[in-house]
Order: structure tokens, then C-alpha cells, then sequence
């Protein structure tokens, strides 16, 4: 299990309650820092986000 607030990096944990919040239908600031996301979920949205990074890159730097 991970909480929002023992991500340490503010841009990854912005970046996953956005995400979390687009999952749900909700306004990110209805995601409480307390929220706690199993593991399976967390690799989830963390999979989704490196998707959405890879979506505007060529090609033959994917694997960069």
C-alpha cells in the first residue's frame, strides 16, 4: 500500500492524483492526501502515466 502523501516527488504525486481523479470522475482536490492505493493500482496508474508520456515521442526513442 502507498498513501498520496508518501509520494515524495510533488510533480509525480500531482501526476498520479491527477490520474487517479481522471480514473474516478472526480476533481483532483476530492483526492485526499491520506488516500491509500494498492500496489497493483499504483503500477497501474504509474503505466498509464508512462503511456501518456510515450504517446509524443517517435518511435525509436521509446526505448530511451
Amino acid at each position: 500500500m502507498i498513501r498520496i502523501r508518501e509520494i515524495v516527488d510533488p510533480e509525480m504525486r500531482q501526476r498520479i492524483v491527477g490520474a487517479l481523479a481522471d480514473r474516478r470522475g472526480v476533481a483532483a482536490s476530492a483526492i485526499p492526501a491520506w488516500f491509500e492505493l494498492d500496489d497493483l493500482d499504483y503500477v497501474d496508474l504509474l503505466n498509464d502515466l508512462k503511456e501518456q508520456d510515450q504517446e509524443g515521442a517517435p518511435e525509436d526513442e521509446w526505448g530511451m
